[in-house]
């Protein structure tokens, strides 16, 4: 059963309490920014005059735990726009919930989702769709629906957005099935890390590495095994 720490409720001031319309939409996003789900719940829980708030926060790994900010019976004010231009003809704050989540910068700046962050999203959506009938068609990225760009991982890659579609799609995942997910999503970081650049910082060291063929010249800013580890020793002559 999804677990939900409901102790960092919302500030009155930075939602509308009760409802206008049934609710018939999610909407997905993320944070923006490298606080944990706790933190962002306490923020907004903590100041009102925000202008901001939405349903739930889901955490990084490890754990990836749940917090609740805004109750589901009132409006959260997570996908208006001040002047009324939507994208999406019917979604808004009043018919929708909204779920923020936390994310990560790599290297590059660019931003992603712990795998564990992407399983417990859709624990949550599903039981949410499930309780209020929402169709897959009415789970919506906030970029559906006003066009700001969130929640940027699921909108810079549009097929990791149809990869978490398709898994609410699916319904509940098997054990095996969720970890062959999270080991394609790693192995396609570890494939990233392989193709970039050696930092400037190394790079003198790193060519040297090369030239004395400690390294063969690939993968600069890939993790070093143990057993590549040892290679590397061995081709240093400290292992004679």
């Amino acid at each position: 059963m999804l677990e939900i720490n409901k102790s960092r409720l919302c500030h009155p001031e930075n939602y509308t309490r009760g409802r206008r319309e049934p609710i018939t939409y999610l909407v997905i996003h993320y944070v923006g920014a490298l606080g944990s789900a706790e933190e962002n719940a306490q923020y907004y829980g903590s100041r009102g005059g925000i202008g901001a708030s939405a349903h739930y926060f889901v955490d990084h790994s490890p754990g990836a735990s749940v917090w609740q900010s805004v109750p589901e019976g009132h409006t959260a004010w997570h996908c208006g726009r001040s002047d009324g231009r939507y994208k999406h003809p019917k979604c808004r704050n009043a018919n929708s919930i909204g779920i923020e989540m936390c994310c990560h910068k790599d290297k590059s700046g660019a931003w992603y989702f712990d795998p564990e962050t992407v399983d417990r999203t859709v624990e949550l959506a599903l039981d949410i769709m499930e309780r209020y009938h929402i169709p897959i068609q009415n789970v919506l990225r906030h970029y559906d629906v006003t066009g700001k760009v969130c929640p940027a991982p699921f909108v810079e890659d549009a097929r990791a957005w149809l990869r978490f579609k398709q898994r609410l799609e699916a319904g509940p995942m098997t054990e095996e099935t969720v970890k062959a997910i999270v080991d394609e999503e790693t192995a396609k970081r570890a494939a990233t890390e392989r193709k970039a650049p050696a930092s400037a910082w190394a790079a003198e060291s790193w060519a040297k590495a090369k030239e004395k063929g400690v390294f063969d010249g690939t993968a600069p800013q890939a993790p070093l095994t143990r057993e590549q580890a040892a290679c590397v020793l061995d081709r240093l002559g400290l292992l004679n």
